[in-house]
């Protein structure tokens, strides 16, 4: 899915290059692979997965057995349940529906408007291409601010950025209903306004598919997505699940999350399997344990690079973390040289103990894969005071002689009064 705003723009020409493994490379190495085929049903006593072959109308279910089962469904789309949303809304969460959606804007109009509903990481990528293909964008979401996972305040640039680079961001608007007009229009209704569109894009997140499950018996968390533990166990003996359907351990601050993302779902693979192979081969557990995550993502949307990692200090707030924040500006080089980018930077800390609990960059100048050295920092829990001694790499045109995570440690060992603060 992350690949797809590149195709819908342009990058990426033949949407076969978006497939990592196909169904015949998987077969190659032994695998059966039976696509278009629904599982429906689970039945753990009995170790069997009630199927259904998609591809012969009216063909009667059958019976799969297991010796072990692992639960990889993913998410599905969260689409807004208004009227003409379902008729005239186009979900882009699979490759087949980023196919239909290039297909769909190739036989517009150049300026044609367009609104994308959802304007998380997705949905402002596509806007993104929308425009720079000519194409009039309005990006609606209901929430105050764009791409939540951010700090307020940070999110502003964030919307700033949008908003030069010729995207309409209308926030705050609920949408009410979708309803045709004449010429191929529709008007998209939402308790604040109305827009014309000849296309309306559904982006607006997906939540995890826990149905089949959840009816199985196997225990959902707290996020609404299944509880594993750290080898990708389920409460139900004999099944494993993964990727985006899971929930897991914010290692932060310990709260369960369901996060979404390709990275998680790897690994989180990996480990299942692992614990499948031990299992069926008489061993206690796999070698391999997923503890958690930090919360680390990263996007590139008009030009701008927007990362982040550990909790927002919305989060801090909300859990009554005592910590400190700082918030500053900063260049992607040596400020001396050409083109040295400007980044907005904030960071948290724990209180007393120095902790690094979080952080947020966002600007120009390729600095966003900066966030993985704050990542580390979140996973192993460093201190700000042992960040600012830190050995990190220093040339003119990567930034200047104190790296911007490290003057951001600084910042906050002195405002928490911790010593030593350089």
């Amino acid at each position: 899915m992350c690949g797809i705003p590149f195709y819908v723009g342009g990058d990426v020409a033949d949407v076969d290059a978006l497939v990592v493994r196909s169904p015949d490379a998987h077969r190659a190495n032994g695998i059966d692979v039976r696509t278009r085929t629904e599982a429906v049903a689970i039945d753990p006593a009995a170790r069997t997965v009630t199927v259904r072959d998609l591809t012969v109308p009216g063909a009667p279910e059958q019976e799969l057995g297991y010796d072990a089962l692992l639960y990889a469904v993913g998410a599905h789309p969260t689409l807004p349940q208004v009227p003409g949303a379902d008729e005239y809304g186009l979900p882009v969460h699979v490759l087949d529906e980023g196919v239909t959606l290039r297909r769909t804007i190739e036989g517009l109009r150049p300026d044609a408007p367009i609104v994308v509903v959802g304007a998380g990481y997705v949905g402002m990528e596509l806007a993104e291409a929308l425009v720079v293909r000519g194409f009039e964008a309005v990006l609606l979401d209901r929430s105050p601010q764009v791409m939540k996972p951010l700090d307020a305040d940070m999110a502003a640039l964030v919307e700033r950025r949008l908003v030069d680079f010729g995207i309409t961001v209308k926030l705050g608007h609920r949408l009410e209903a979708v309803r045709p007009l004449a010429d191929g229009l529709r008007e998209v209704v939402t308790d604040l306004g109305a827009f014309p569109a000849e296309l309306l894009i559904l982006a607006a997140g997906a939540r995890p598919n826990v149905a089949v499950a959840a009816a199985a018996g196997l225990r959902l968390g707290e996020s609404g997505a299944l509880r594993v533990d750290p080898q990708m166990r389920t409460s139900v003996d004999g099944i494993w699940a993964a990727g985006d359907c899971v929930e897991s351990v914010n290692l932060v601050d310990g709260s369960r999350r369901n996060v979404q993302l390709g990275t998680h779902a790897n690994k989180q693979g990996k480990v299942a399997g692992m614990d499948i192979a031990a299992v069926l081969q008489g061993r206690d557990r796999g070698e391999a344990a997923f503890d958690g995550h930090v919360g680390t993502a990263i996007t590139k949307v008009c030009e701008w690079e927007i990362s982040r990692t550990g909790i927002t200090e919305r989060e801090a707030v909300a859990q009554g973390i005592d910590h400190a924040a700082v918030r500053f500006e900063g260049t992607a080089k040596a400020d001396y040289l050409p083109d040295a980018g400007t980044v907005h930077v904030k960071m948290l800390a724990e209180a007393g103990t120095g902790r690094v609990l979080g952080a947020q960059l966002v600007g120009n100048g390729q600095t966003g894969k900066r966030i993985d050295v704050a990542a580390t920092w979140c996973q192993l829990g460093v201190t700000v005071q042992q960040a600012q001694f830190l050995d990190l790499s220093y040339a003119p045109p990567f930034g200047g002689t104190w790296d911007l995570l490290q003057v951001g440690a600084r910042k906050l060992a002195a405002k928490l009064r911790l010593t030593p603060a350089l």
